[in-house]
């Protein structure tokens, strides 16, 4: 029996002491990354970091300080610890192939976030898709259209694919489609079409507009009116002219045989589809 009480007391002796050591490790440890993060949030505050980025930094950081401490105190402890690390990598190595796609969309956010493409309220285009930037965090992006239709992107379609920022830009392109009728005198189209351009006060005076043929099929011919316009004046300008265009082309003798206006699933109007209203009406004659 005494033999037995003497075990314990030589175990409490050598090993005891390393678990009490193991446990102060961890408590102060796990104060003293506490201590840390709370420094981190406010280095990260004053340099004005985007806050989708600031929490996912501090978050990293907490995890890897904590489980270098958890570590430590247990290596103290005298626990082996390489087969927990393994354990550790096996996991980490799993779980990365498991969110591989949500890993490559944090990477591209971390991208963004630090090289600054784009930011909130910018007007681009992101993987075919165009609309003013209403948040961004670390997996993806949201954009709202022109017609307030909300488009999430993920970020690594964003970063993978070209990225147009219009805000960058002094002008803008403005392009209004035009159909006619085959046999249509074009350079009176062309005409009628240049003289909305002249009046239009929002174009670029420096910069020259232009109104070109741009192909056709068995029932039109296919026209384009292309001018600039200062970014912010772009949607104005563009929902502006294409209705001018099409009172100007009606008011010369074209008409719109069939007007259908699509309202579902925010898709834009199709070109302008105009044909030459005859000068010369034939009236039937009644059957006497």
């Amino acid at each position: 029996m005494q033999e037995f009480w003497q075990g314990i007391a030589d175990f409490f002796k050598n090993a005891g002491l390393n678990i009490l050591y193991g446990i102060i490790i961890l408590i102060v440890g796990l104060i003293i990354v506490r201590l840390i993060k709370a420094v981190l949030k406010r280095i990260l505050r004053r340099a004005k970091r985007d806050e989708a980025m600031s929490s996912f930094i501090v978050s990293l950081v907490n995890i890897i300080l904590e489980i270098v401490v958890l570590i430590t105190a247990l290596a103290t402890m005298g626990i082996n610890t390489a087969s927990i690390i393994a354990v550790i990598g096996t996991c980490g190595v799993a779980i990365g192939l498991a969110l591989k796609d949500s890993l490559g969309n944090i990477a591209s956010g971390i991208m963004i976030i630090f090289n600054k493409p784009f930011k909130k309220d910018d007007y681009v285009n992101l993987a075919g898709e165009e609309g003013r930037i209403t948040q961004i965090n670390l997996f993806n992006t949201t954009l709202m259209t022109d017609d307030d239709t909300v488009i999430i992107v993920p970020n690594s379609e964003a970063v993978n694919n070209p990225i147009i920022n219009y805000e960058g830009c002094k002008y803008r392109r403005v392009v209004v489609d035009i159909a006619v009728d085959k046999g249509s005198d074009i350079a009176e189209v062309r005409e009628i079409v240049s003289r909305v351009a002249e009046a239009e006060p929002l174009l670029a005076k420096d910069e020259d507009y232009s109104v070109v043929m741009n192909g056709q099929d068995n029932s039109c011919v296919k026209m384009q009116l292309k001018c600039f316009t200062a970014t912010a004046d772009y949607w104005t300008v563009k929902y502006r002219m294409t209705e001018a265009v099409y009172n100007a082309l009606k008011d010369e003798g074209y008409l719109t045989p069939n007007l259908q206006v699509d309202v579902h699933e925010g898709r834009r109007p199709d070109p302008i589809l105009l044909t030459k209203k005859s000068k010369k009406e034939v009236i039937p004659k009644e059957k006497e």
